[in-house]
């Protein structure tokens, strides 16, 4: 590939694939959710709800070794250094292992305080519990994951990133619906499912770093792995991603927890329409995946010009996507509304709120997308300040603005703390060539 020179076919030969790729994530939920569905007590819905939850608040706050993993990959990639590929692929390794065992150690620690903190009913914590204690055993495996395929991506082994992601999804649903309808496991059969998934991605993510690391393990100095000064670094990186994840956790939970103030029928059309939200994130989401290869290349290869013409190319396609999902959800609301749900006041209440969802990707595109640039440069203190800043001002926003307009107000705090990442993150971009790139 030509270093001077971004082309539409190259950029989008990145991106659509993890767009796509990406939209596998929601659909595994969906199916589990509907195979639970099926069963003759709403227990076993709520059962697998408050797992789900569970794992979701693990793993997503140790997603930046996915993140961060990609940033470093596509810069080693960039400087056309082998050695710091592979120390870009066994630093993040370290410390998911010692998470991933930390989670198993302290298993029972953690479910105890999640039920006490949630109190559901007994016998829905009795069924939480057998699908927790199945699945707290991948946790190793998922994190051992997102280093791989986050090494993979940003090395833009594309095809191979695509297929790891998407198999183990497939197989997941697969899995979940023979377990469930043919065997008859019950929510063990989900768990063990979800389980043989994680450890066929786990196996398929070494059997690709095989074939595409080409490492040098012998003449290696393995204590540079653990190198204090660099690995402080890493961490600092990923601090910052984390605190980002701490961040969306409480927006997510405070919003759950006021639209559950403001009774049943508007917290289900609200989980509605932020069904039909996440759907649009995880698109632009892949866009930032691929704009994060071409932003951590371009440091790698420190070359100011393929970093503008990253931005510019972003910049382009971003608007191209957001027209598109401004009309698509213009034209299909309705029909996306009534995939969800069938209760007529659900679905009527939901419609009556579609059009923050409307709005929704014209305020958000740009931090969503421009949060892709900053990871692959690995330069994340403009994340954890933007997110931090945004959370300061949708608290009394919030806290004003629902007992005054209701559910009304909680979306307007919502665009108010997506449209405040994405103001900080443009104004940042500067900080982000002068750092970085040391460009005056």
């Amino acid at each position: 590939m030509r270093t001077n020179v971004l082309t539409d076919r190259e950029y989008l030969g990145i991106t659509i694939p993890f767009m796509l790729s990406t939209m596998t994530q929601p659909l595994m939920g969906a199916v589990n959710t509907a195979v639970m569905g099926q069963l003759p007590d709403p227990k076993y819905i709520a059962a697998v709800a408050l797992g789900a939850i569970l794992f979701n608040n693990i793993y997503w706050f140790f997603g930046f070794l996915r993140v961060s993993t990609s940033g470093y990959a596509a810069q080693a990639l960039g400087s056309g250094c082998r050695e710091e590929g592979l120390l870009a692929f066994l630093r993040p390794l370290f410390v998911a292992l010692i998470v991933g065992c930390g989670c198993i150690i302290f298993q029972k620690p953690i479910l105890t305080a999640y039920l006490a903190l949630v109190a559901p009913a007994a016998d829905v914590a009795e069924l939480c519990a057998a699908y927790y204690n199945i699945l707290i055993w991948g946790a190793p495996l998922v994190l051992f994951n997102y280093v791989s395929l986050g090494w993979l991506m940003g090395q833009t082994r594309v095809r191979a990133s695509v297929f790891m992601q998407v198999s183990s999804n497939v197989l997941n649903m697969i899995l979940s619906m023979w377990f469930v309808f043919v065997l008859h496991f019950g929510i063990e059969g989900v768990a063990w499912a979800t389980l043989l998934s994680q450890l066929y991605g786990a196996a398929v993510g070494c059997w690709l770093m095989y074939l595409y690391g080409n490492f040098d393990y012998k003449n290696l100095d393995y204590r540079t792995v653990v190198e204090p000064e660099t690995l402080l670094k890493m961490l600092s990186v990923n601090a910052n991603l984390m605190i980002r994840t701490v961040c969306l956790l409480t927006v997510n939970n405070v919003i759950a927890a006021a639209g559950a103030a403001l009774g049943t029928v508007v917290l289900a059309a609200n989980a509605v329409l932020f069904q039909l939200k996440d759907i649009m994130s995880f698109l632009v989401d892949g866009m930032a995946n691929g704009a994060s290869i071409f932003s951590g290349r371009a440091l790698g290869q420190k070359s100011s010009a393929l970093f503008w013409q990253t931005l510019r190319m972003t910049y382009k396609w971003l608007f191209v996507l957001i027209v598109l999902l401004v009309v698509g959800f213009f034209f299909g609301s309705t029909f996306l509304i009534n995939c969800f749900t069938d209760l007529q006041e659900v679905a009527v209440l939901a419609a009556a709120y579609r059009n923050y969802v409307l709005v929704y990707p014209v305020i958000a595109g740009l931090g969503l997308a421009l949060y892709g640039m900053f990871t692959g440069a690995t330069y994340t203190a403009p994340i954890r300040n933007m997110m931090l800043i945004a959370l300061a001002v949708f608290w009394p926003v919030e806290r004003l603005l629902v007992p005054l307009l209701g559910n009304d107000g909680l979306w307007i705090s919502f665009l108010i703390f997506v449209g405040i990442q994405s103001l900080i993150l443009f104004y940042s971009l500067r900080k982000l060539r002068e750092k970085i790139y040391k460009i005056k």
